[in-house]
């Protein structure tokens, strides 16, 4: 995956942003939380498969990835789909942030999450 920070937004690309098939749609307010480690570490994200008053909603499965992964991971649940920058670092931390998802018939394309005040980049 690939991740853009400037200021408050932060973009995280699993297709390439210069590929021909760009979204088609997106998802709006979708529930989700932003993950720490241990040491207050911004650790990832975990997307919910809800929106607003936790209403469910039926987000695409991720069935492209065009950037390496490295140590991080991608869970892709029945009710969110969790991504960590090291697969091996436990969260100790979860703060509540939603967020747009972009999708195109290869499933979701990227999560745009425009960071509230209160929740730290890194702690």
């Amino acid at each position: 995956m690939l991740i853009t920070m400037e200021d408050e937004l932060i973009y995280i690309y699993f297709q390439g942003k210069a590929s021909k098939d760009l979204p088609i749609g997106t998802y709006p307010d979708v529930n989700g939380y932003l993950l720490y480690s241990d040491d207050n570490k911004w650790l990832g994200y975990r997307l919910m498969r809800t929106v607003r008053d936790h209403e469910s909603i039926t987000l695409p499965k991720i069935k492209k990835i065009d950037y390496p992964l490295f140590s991080g991971s991608v869970e892709d649940a029945d009710r969110y789909v969790e991504l960590k920058f090291d697969k091996d670092t436990p969260i100790k931390e979860m703060h509540e942030q939603e967020c747009l998802v972009d999708f195109n018939e290869y499933g979701i394309f990227g999560i745009e999450i425009i960071r509230r005040p209160e929740n730290p980049r890194e702690r």
